[in-house]
Order: C-alpha cells, then sequence, then structure tokens
C-alpha cells in the first residue's frame, strides 16, 4: 500500500505539494484549536509540542528539497501523528 502510495506520490509531486501544505495546516491549526480552547495543561503543552515539530518537519522538508521518498514518509508519519492528536482532543 505504502508503495502504491510512494509511486502517486511521486509521479505527481510538484502538484501535491500544495494539497498536502494545505492538509498538514488544516489539520495541525485544528489540533492547536482543540488543545488551546480551555486554560492548558503541561500534558496539553506537550501534545502541541508533538503537533508542531510533526506539522514543521514536514513543511521544512519540502522547503530543504529533502529526497521524494524522505518528504513522502514525513507526510504520512505527520498526518497519522496529527489525526491521533486531533481523535485524542475530539475524545476528551
Amino acid at each position: 500500500m505504502y508503495t502504491k502510495f510512494y509511486r502517486y506520490f511521486a509521479g505527481s509531486y510538484f502538484q501535491l505539494i500544495p494539497l498536502t501544505i494545505i492538509i498538514q495546516a488544516c489539520i495541525g491549526s485544528m489540533v492547536v484549536f482543540f488543545l488551546l480552547q480551555r486554560q492548558p495543561t503541561l500534558g496539553d503543552m506537550f501534545q502541541l509540542l508533538i503537533c508542531l515539530v510533526a506539522t514543521t518537519s514536514y513543511l521544512g522538508a519540502i522547503l530543504g528539497q529533502l529526497h521524494v521518498k524522505k518528504v513522502c514518509s514525513l507526510f504520512l508519519i505527520s498526518l497519522v501523528i496529527n489525526i491521533a492528536l486531533l481523535a485524542f482532543q475530539l475524545l476528551n
């Protein structure tokens, strides 16, 4: 499944860059919104750190022009992390 996604990602790399940036920014900002709705605790700040590291690592990989395979892997990893954090916030 990863190989099929990577082939599509690599084949349409320059077309997918704006779309993936928007996806990461929207999901990351939703996580931040839900984290900061109430008085943040130390756990909330740790989750905020994880969200920001995951999102900015992907965006930095694009700006740093890393290899397409690394960018694809970072996109999937950061997407899974941000969706997990969002689900955790919605369940609380």
